[in-house]
């Protein structure tokens, strides 16, 4: 946690590309994608320009990686406002035929996440495109997705940080 501190202060998904994927962009404000978040509202990632963003991927029916994460994220979080600070935190699903507005919205409340938590459903492409930027690697086989555990943070400039592998979050509240 200590390190997620610090970057705040200071196998492909849906079979093979049709198309050359295109380069990433230097921002994550650069990129002209766009998702529904869980009211159904049409949003841009660069709706968060000018502050450090938390952003990693997940799937509401995930029975181990994503609620772990969730859990981590939130003693995360917790330290932060402790410490006085606050960073939104988006959470892009790796599912978005099943990951619904409507699913979202129920999945944020049983998880009882705050207001400055977004839970993202893209197309394919823009899914597609997050999870390269964001270096997760889903594989997706009979309902499962397989799926490395990231959590990347993002300067108000919309360029990578800090990554995150695994739970490893102690200490996000030190200077």
């Amino acid at each position: 946690m200590v390190l997620v501190a610090l970057a705040l202060t200071s196998c492909v998904p849906f079979g093979a590309p049709e198309t050359p994927e295109p380069a990433q962009p230097a921002s994550l404000y650069a990129a002209p994608w766009s998702f529904r978040d869980e009211q159904g509202a049409v949003v841009r990632l660069d709706r968060w320009r000018g502050s450090p963003l938390v952003v990693t991927a997940f799937y509401t029916s995930c029975p181990v990686r994503c609620p772990r994460t969730v859990l981590e994220l939130k003693k995360a979080d917790a330290a932060l406002q402790r410490a006085g600070r606050r960073a939104p935190v988006v959470m892009v699903t790796l599912d978005p035929e099943t990951d619904t507005p409507e699913r979202l919205l129920r999945w944020k409340r049983e998880q009882r996440l705050p207001d400055h938590w977004h839970l993202l459903s893209g197309g394919r492409a823009e899914t597609r495109a997050l999870v390269r930027l964001l270096e997760v690697h889903p594989a997706y086989d009979a309902g499962h997705i397989d799926h490395d555990v990231k959590v990347v943070v993002f300067d108000g400039a919309g360029a990578v940080q800090r990554r995150f592998e695994g739970w490893d979050l102690d200490g996000v509240a030190a200077p």
